[in-house]
């Protein structure tokens, strides 16, 4: 009771985290010219972007820390700049006598940063803090700048193929022209100097603007950033810095060796070499809102104590080298903020880990670390536990697999974007603290902040012959494509910063290929209680290639999705290919043109479980049919009694991932969730509709209104009359549909239990005749009932004055 008591805490606590904006970030303009705009550090798959001086962001969650998302950083890394300036274009020169121009203090601080400063006192020393599954972060540079550096010359593309600058910028390039330059540069350079050993640094000269996609330009949005690409010739780091003359002049004071201009690129190549080294994939160190060590401390920027002054006047805060530079701080896990300097230790290297598996009840993990323990995991859905298990680890740590089951022994599954799993490990030294690990509504993919849930999965996959599309491919967990029982190349390396979408190229898929999508990342921190988090895996299983989307919502083609409605004996299955053949419950079905196959007049029951096989023999997808029924009475928003399927979701599901918002799903998101009991009462009527956990169909209930009755509410009748009622649904075009449904009648004078009158159906075109009643006050009971056995009752008074 203890540990379920404090994991509903947890949920409880994401949930407020989630709604007061702590735990995820808000949608915000691309753009950071506005001081009152909110600046994002993420846009595609551009990372560690930073606004320009005197247009600063305020992190959602300032206080908190920088978690490990499962990927890798950087070690030994060799620096390497690249200064593209055409005929016509040039770097500015020294501004003074005895002052460096910019190409030569870009070089000069290189080398000093690559030779350090005083141990533990530079904003690089806090980089030891960062690891990955291969060990401990690393401070190691390396530059020379005569081996290390190019000059190249080449022609900007020609007008015609420019961006368009916001400010007017005579000459605009994107993203993808710096790439295609720079993987040119180093296949002409060194073709081996590439992978995470290596990051390339781009300049571009004044009068240059650059933009990562329409609305995001280096003249109006950021002043610099850090991305990966593969261009066929291997995975390259790199970071472009635009020169800070593009979007302003740069202001008196903070330029300790004597070039402004230059200086101000110097700090925003800090910021990006640190980011780039702990952060290399958009996969290693970030806080909840996308922050990683460099966003989380430019606001003002954050300086910290000068270390004393330059000649000119102007404060300095880093000796590197001895020389005197003012660069903004780091963040520190270890100090909880920002600092110049670290001596703090680097975090545990090894986080513990659960792999899930969408539409599956098995789970497995690891404590992170060797050790024996019992692991308690809780399935939670709302505030409560539907399904739990307890396992004890192996000697190694690791755990399961272990299947979830409630109370009564009923499996269930994972695959829900609304509900939470919780682990907690006993008690003793050394286990780690309780998770609570939130597989959906962690924050917007799309915007890269907060982590990737199922739908998101589901719906960023497009599977064709020869290559799989994800899109976002820019999200914050590891990705992984196994095609056939192979893994592909990372989607990653291949995504566009521009699009945020990546073509991945595979071996020829045929409907029988099976294909599993996977998403690893950190999704269980909580500041307070388990700032570090667990690492958690989710695997998918995408559809056919070339098929259609499940939805008109929902994108690519990742998820086939059966609907069983009950009313009218119907399975409906969509995300299919245009006229394929198939079998849905061992019957032959084919597709119409959208990729969407129906069986009608069928018996549904609950618990018939009716699988969806292609002509491959794959099978797609399995509904399982819930046990739904329910009684209304008359147009009640609660159901007055019934059944349902025990610890699944009722109601409507959560929205679609969308570019534009906040994902739907999450523990902090209101759900009905069937009782134990199976009984219906209570809950709403609004959508009577249970999701299947081991598909993601749903099984709806659509029960008929009595429309209208004859005699009418409060009549007053002279003799005989006749009897009827019509039922039916509000259809589309003000239509009505189901019509038809019977209605039993069953009269009596109010006070008496003798019925004067009853019927089996008087949904007819003529009703039926009823003789004249004694004189009095009488109660008219209709009661409609369908095929699949849900009622709805209406009781109406009418008076007969004889």
């Amino acid at each position: 009771m203890r540990r379920l008591a404090v994991l509903r805490w947890m949920a409880l606590a994401i949930a407020l985290l989630a709604f007061s904006g702590l735990a995820v970030s808000r949608p915000a303009e691309a753009t950071a010219a506005s001081p009152h705009a909110k600046f994002r550090a993420r846009l595609g798959f551009a990372m560690g972007l930073i606004p320009h001086a005197g247009a600063f962001d305020i992190p959602s969650s300032p206080a908190a820390q920088v978690v490990y998302h499962g990927g890798q950083v950087m070690r030994g890394v060799t620096l390497h700049t690249v200064f593209w300036a055409p005929a016509g274009y040039r770097f500015d020169g020294s501004p003074g006598a005895g002052v460096p121009g910019y190409e030569a203090l870009v070089k000069q601080f290189l080398v000093d940063a690559a030779h350090g400063g005083p141990p533990n006192a530079d904003i690089f020393s806090t980089m030891t803090q960062f690891h990955d599954r291969t060990g401990p972060g690393d401070t190691r540079l390396s530059y020379d700048p005569v081996i290390d550096s190019v000059d190249t010359s080449a022609p900007f593309p020609s007008r015609g193929q420019q961006c368009a600058s916001p400010s007017g910028t005579a000459t605009c390039i994107t993203d993808a022209q710096i790439q295609r330059q720079l993987d040119s540069v180093i296949a002409g350079q060194d073709s081996r100097a590439r992978g995470l050993r290596n990051l390339w640094l781009v300049f571009l000269p004044p009068n240059v603007d650059s933009c990562i996609m329409v609305g995001a330009c280096a003249s109006d949005a950021f002043a610099g950033y850090h991305s990966v690409f593969d261009r066929g010739h291997g995975t390259t780091v790199y970071a472009p810095i635009p020169d800070p003359l593009v979007a302003l002049t740069p202001p008196p004071g903070s330029d300790p060796q004597g070039n402004p201009e230059a200086e101000l690129s110097l700090d925003v190549t800090a910021h990006e070499l640190a980011e780039a080294i702990t952060d290399p994939y958009g996969t290693g160190w970030m806080d909840p809102t996308g922050m990683e060590t460099g966003d989380k401390c430019e606001l003002g920027p954050q300086r910290g104590t000068p270390l004393g002054y330059a000649p000119d006047g102007a404060p300095y805060n880093q000796l590197l080298n001895g020389h005197e530079y003012l660069l903004q701080e780091m963040w520190s896990n270890g100090a909880v903020g920002c600092v110049q300097g670290s001596t703090a230790p680097g975090p545990p290297a090894d986080l513990p880990s659960i792999s899930l598996r969408q539409f599956s009840p098995t789970v497995r993990g690891s404590m992170g670390h060797p050790g024996e323990a019992t692991v308690h995991i809780d399935l939670i859905r709302g505030l409560g536990d539907v399904a739990r298990a307890t396992v004890r680890t192996r000697p190694d740590g690791s755990w399961g697999p272990v299947r979830l089951r409630a109370a009564s022994g009923a499996v269930h599954a994972v695959g829900d974007d609304r509900e939470a799993v919780g682990v907690s490990y006993g008690s003793g030294r050394g286990l780690p603290p309780p998770e609570l690990i939130s597989t959906g509504g962690g924050g917007n993919p799309f915007t890269q902040a907060g982590y990737t849930g199922w739908s998101t999965l589901d719906s960023g996959v497009s599977v064709n012959a020869h290559a799989i599309q994800i899109y976002p491919c820019g999200q914050v967990g590891v990705l992984s494509l196994r095609v056939g029982g192979r893994l592909t190349e990372p989607p990653a390396q291949l995504c566009s910063t521009e699009t945020d979408a990546g073509s991945v190229p595979t071996r020829p898929i045929g409907l029988g290929t099976r294909i599993f999508f996977s998403s690893e990342d950190n999704r269980a921190p909580l500041p307070g209680l388990t700032p570090l988090g667990a690492l958690v895996k989710l695997t998918t299983a995408p559809g056919e290639p070339d098929s259609f989307p499940s939805s008109a919502a929902s994108g690519g083609n990742g998820l086939p999705v059966c609907d069983a409605y009950l009313r009218i004996g119907t399975v409906r299955c969509s995300g299919l290919g245009s006229h394929r053949r198939y079998r849905l419950g061992g019957h032959p079905v084919r597709a119409t043109g959208d990729g969407v196959v129906s069986r009608s007049g069928l018996r549904l029951r609950g618990g018939e479980v009716l699988n969806l096989v292609n002509r491959a023999g794959r099978r797609l997808t399995s509904l399982h049919v819930a046990h739904l029924r329910v009684d209304i009475t008359g147009n009640e928003t609660r159901v007055a009694a019934g059944r349902c399927q025990p610890g699944d979701f009722y109601g409507s599901p959560p929205p679609s991932p969308s570019p534009f918002g906040l994902l739907g799903g999450g523990p902090g998101v209101s759900s009905d969730i069937c009782p134990p009991s199976g009984r219906a009462r209570g809950l709403s009527t609004a959508a009577i509709t249970q999701t299947d956990e081991f598909s993601g169909g749903e099984t709806v209930v659509s029960v008929p209104r009595i429309m209208s009755t004859m005699p009418l509410a409060d009549e007053t009748l002279y003799g005989p009359f006749r009897v009827s009622a019509q039922s039916g649904l509000a259809g589309p075009n003000s239509s009505v549909v189901a019509r038809g449904t019977p209605v039993a009648v069953r009269i009596a004078a109010v006070g008496s239990r003798h019925v004067a009158f009853s019927a089996g159906n008087v949904d007819t075109a003529r009703g039926l005749a009823v003789p004249a009643l004694a004189p009095g006050t009488y109660l008219a009971q209709w009661r409609l009932r369908d095929a699949n056995g849900d009622t709805r009752t209406l009781s109406t008074r009418f008076v007969e004055a004889g």
